[in-house]
């Protein structure tokens, strides 16, 4: 890692002049203007009695929601005292099962229950004392790892809500688990671009603030400043065109000038990522969308964790990198 501030990491030149962090992400909300899938774009040809296309997912995703939601409703009534931490989330779980509901279209008729009809909702056991926590912690990891699966599954539109929702679950328990997934598919995307246009940014903002840090923190930060340098070479070795270059300087959105800025400018660095990799779970290609919502619940729970550094307060959006439109789908013909 760098050790001078005022120098980009690895070889890149320094030269006078700067793009700023607001010109970048024009850019790339420019780009992802275009990307982001919307369910309701893709026109209607269902016929009345059909089930919605996206019924399986959306059942996993409903019932997984309800089990969050029992599982956090038991930790309150076995410890009160909890309730300040744990309401906040609650609510986030709340507003996902309120939208997901909202795209739940079954069948009519003999057809109501094809794809699964949803199951009543479940609570995880929940000990008493300090162990709580931990089965939440755990209870969220595998919620987001879910819905990485499902974004997989799902329609574009669809697999951009779930890779939202991942994404938060997986800041409320600020670690995923396992490797990323493999992509062998090639992509063109304007996605692609975007993503990489705001990696190539992370990387510059990981270099300069490592250099503000010590000890464990320098050692996080070097090994998350590695992990945005391999994310780089990732988007670029899936995309099909040239991929976008990056700039020689970032006019950074917080002041390097202790591990507490440093940490906060992590985390702003890492919530930027969120709504690229959002817009990415839009491609068509399944591995993609299975690659950009692990991308964005990795992103996110790197946010949370700087911000847990930072003595900051947690996100309070409970879909991170999706415009408030995409929560309410248009009705299908024949509803």
């Amino acid at each position: 890692m760098p050790e001078a501030v005022s120098r980009p990491p690895e070889s890149e030149p320094y030269l006078p002049g700067s793009i700023s962090r607001r010109a970048l992400l024009g850019r790339g909300a420019a780009l992802g203007a275009g990307v982001l899938v919307l369910p309701w774009l893709a026109g209607c040809t269902a016929e009345a009695a059909a089930p919605h296309a996206d019924l399986p997912a959306l059942v996993g995703a409903i019932a997984s929601e309800q089990n969050l939601i029992a599982t956090y409703e038991a930790a309150r009534s076995v410890n009160a005292s909890l309730a300040g931490r744990l309401d906040s989330v609650l609510a986030h779980h709340r507003e996902h099962l309120a939208v997901l509901k909202r795209h739940y279209v079954p069948g009519s008729g003999d057809r109501a229950d094809e794809g699964g009809a949803i199951p009543p909702p479940t609570a995880s056991p929940v000990p008493r004392g300090s162990g709580v926590l931990v089965v939440l912690r755990e209870a969220e990891e595998r919620a987001a790892e879910q819905r990485r699966a499902e974004a997989a599954k799902a329609a574009p539109g669809l697999a951009q809500l779930l890779a939202s929702i991942g994404a938060c679950e997986a800041g409320h328990a600020m670690r995923v688990k396992g490797q990323a997934p493999v992509v062998r598919s090639k992509s063109g995307a304007e996605a692609v671009q975007t993503a990489l246009a705001v990696e190539h940014a992370a990387v510059y903002g990981y270099g300069v603030l490592g250099a503000r840090l010590q000890g464990p923190l320098r050692q996080t930060a070097k090994a998350v400043w590695n992990a945005h340098r391999a994310q780089r070479d990732a988007l670029i070795s899936l995309l099909s065109g040239t991929p976008v270059a990056a700039a020689t300087v970032y006019k950074l959105p917080v002041k390097v000038a202790s591990a507490r800025s440093a940490a906060q400018l992590a985390a702003v660095l890492e919530d930027d990522l969120v709504p690229a990799y959002v817009g990415l779970a839009g491609v068509s290609a399944p591995d993609l969308r299975a690659f950009a919502a692990d991308s964005a619940q990795r992103a996110m729970a790197r946010s949370a964790a700087w911000r847990t550094k930072a003595g900051g307060a947690a996100p309070r959006n409970a879909f991170p990198g999706l415009p408030s439109t995409a929560l309410f789908p248009r009705p299908e013909v024949g509803e």
